[in-house]
């Protein structure tokens, strides 16, 4: 048996080392998967934001083409009017032209000679009320020249841009960026038209003009008259200059552009209408966006003036701020947010991995251990089949010996004396009743263990059956050197139950006490009816009793306090197993209880 443990340690612990193994495997698998994630995480979250941070600088270089269109086609329109009607022109150009707030004429050295002073109309009267004394004291064209966007950029390089920053090769997102692009492409050229449209009548009074000029010289020439002969150039031109300057006036940013067209001694100028500019820089935000981002285009005050997509709360921190560098627009700025920002650590995934990991070694080391149970209860039972078929051969063996012995005896005529005779007898008889007991034993164990035994119940008169199985017994008891004591009502006790069950429980307490108990003295079978109905017959004697720790363990199958084959008693270590599974076969329960003053007492129930 010690053989058998370490063996089935040993098992144990290469099952333990195994689980243990393929726990740190997997914990170190998680941990590379995590570091993994992580990264690609990582990655991700950068690759996206420089995504965000592209657009918004795309959408903040629209913004910024949109005003540089209305810059250079407001100022081309000044550069090209008529200098012949340039007061009507303007006049004109103001009420049809929504962007053009105030046009206006000015001396090289700032005096404003229109909107001049007599001037009705509330712009222009307010013109000069907020620029005339600005412009007289510091003259923008005199002191510095802001530059301006002179040349657009084409439509075919502006999607190549646009595609290129994006660097997205997801169908879905090239989608986008068409979208956008055309978008963009649609509002600049709406600008374009609006800030260089011209007035219609003036476009013809000039084509007539022109067509009047080609007449006339069409007419001295056939007329013969001459044409004068070409001034001889005294000095070069002066080239043009142009410009745009940003004014505070009344608590508000105003923005004056101006032409000064070569030698010319007056500067015209115009005063952008921002209300309607900003309305139509909405074209340059995106229109295609993704679920989670967001744009913003802010003042110079911090007020949003257009937005797209989602934006999260005052104080959430933005993923990128462009701010541009349009003279128009200073101080504004694009603002790109991400609603959504990832966490940054796989906590949730490594926790739920080593969760899984921690219930595959459980599962491992139970199933393992159930095995070697089963393992270590298999050999268990091994051993006491082993020592019950040694203990029941050794049990066959006394009564075989002693019957063959004295019939012998007999048959030979050796015993002369009757007395002796009848003695020989008597203790064949008894032996052979052993036998029969021994055999009964192992029969009833069979039909228990494999779930034959069958119980049939009728109605038992317990005072009557415990009467006759105790004058029918008594005589073996007393030879055993026991005092048959019982205890029995004068009434009649009925139960429901199998009599062979019951008889087979009783006789087998009763050898229990004839083998253990034989130096106490007595025996006593007390029957009782129990309070809750049915009854109670209990078994006790004034022999050593149960130790502490059998108490429980003596109605095992196999088990004896002492198994050894030397002992003073034998037995196979069956009689009380069998006791109790019968008495919970017919609905009862068998318990033993210490009897008071020493000995032992067991109490078997009905129902």
């Amino acid at each position: 048996m010690i053989a058998t443990s370490r063996r089935l340690f040993l098992y144990w612990l290469l099952l333990l080392v195994a689980a243990l193994g393929v726990g740190a495997g997997a914990w170190l698998l998680l941990r590379r998967e995590e570091a993994r994630l992580a990264t690609r995480a990582s990655m991700a979250e950068e690759a996206r934001r420089a995504a965000l941070e592209s657009r918004a600088r795309l959408v903040a270089e629209n913004v910024e083409l949109l005003v540089g269109d209305v810059e250079a086609g407001l100022l081309d329109t000044l550069a090209e009017a008529p200098a012949a009607s340039l007061d009507a022109f303007l006049e004109e150009w103001e009420r049809g032209n929504p962007l053009v707030r105030t046009t206006y004429r000015c001396t090289r050295d700032g005096r404003l000679l229109r909107p001049v002073s007599s001037a009705t109309s509330d712009d222009a009267r307010g013109f000069r009320r907020r620029f005339s004394a600005k412009l007289l004291e510091n003259p923008p064209w005199l002191v510095r020249s802001l530059p301006i966007v002179d040349a657009l950029i084409p439509a075919q390089a502006l999607r190549q841009d646009f595609a290129g920053e994006q660097n997205a090769p997801v169908d879905e997102n090239r989608q986008q960026i068409n979208a956008n692009v055309n978008r963009v492409l649609s509002a600049r050229k709406e600008t374009q038209s609006l800030a260089r449209v011209k007035s219609s009548s003036y476009a013809s009074n000039s084509l007539s003009k022109d067509s009047a000029l080609r007449e006339g010289e069409s007419d001295k020439k056939a007329t013969g008259v001459a044409a004068a002969a070409p001034a001889p150039v005294l000095a070069q031109a002066e080239p043009e200059r142009r410009g745009w300057t940003p004014m505070m006036a009344e608590g508000r940013l105003h923005y004056l552009g101006w032409v000064q067209s070569g030698s010319a001694s007056e500067v015209r100028g115009v005063e952008v209408e921002m209300t309607a500019l900003v309305s139509r820089l909405g074209g340059a935000m995106p229109s295609e966006l993704s679920m989670d981002e967001g744009y913003v285009l802010r003042d110079e005050k911090g007020r949003v003036v257009h937005q797209a997509g989602k934006v999260p709360e005052a104080g959430t921190a933005p993923v990128a701020r462009i701010p541009l560098v349009s003279s128009l627009l200073s101080g504004w700025e694009v603002v790109a947010y991400l609603a959504y920002v990832p966490p940054e650590s796989g906590g949730g995934f490594i926790f739920i991995g080593l969760m899984l990991a921690a219930i595959l070694v459980t599962a491992i080391m139970a199933g393992g251990s159930l095995l070697l149970w089963q393992a270590r209860s298999s050999a268990a039972d091994a051993a006491q089949k082993t020592s019950f078929v040694a203990n029941v051969s050794h049990e066959f063996k006394t009564p075989l010996t002693t019957i063959r012995l004295y019939s012998e005896l007999l048959e030979q005529g050796r015993v002369a004396d009757d007395g002796k005779r009848g003695e020989y007898l008597r203790t064949i008889g008894r032996e052979t009743q052993r036998l029969a007991r021994l055999v009964n034993n192992v029969l009833d164990f069979s039909r228990l263990e494999q779930g034959r035994k069958k119980y049939q119940q009728e109605s038992l008169d317990l005072t009557v059956t415990l009467a006759q199985l105790l004058d029918a017994h008594g005589p073996r008891i007393t030879e055993s050197g026991l005092e048959l004591k019982r205890s029995l009502p004068v009434e009649a006790i009925s139960v429901m139950t199998d009599r062979d069950a019951v008889e087979q429980i009783v006789l087998n307490l009763l050898d229990n006490a004839c083998k253990y108990a034989a130096a106490g003295g007595e025996a006593v079978v007390a029957l009782r009816a129990r309070p809750e109905g049915g009854a109670e017959v209990r078994v006790s004697d004034r022999g050593p009793g149960v130790p502490l720790a059998h108490r429980e363990r003596i109605f095992e199958k196999f088990h004896r306090v002492d198994d050894t084959l030397t002992a003073e008693k034998g037995g196979a270590g069956l009689g009380l197993s069998i006791a109790r599974q019968l008495s919970r076969g017919v609905g009862g329960e068998l318990r033993y209880e210490p009897r008071a003053g020493g000995g032992a007492e067991f109490v078997f129930e009905l129902p």
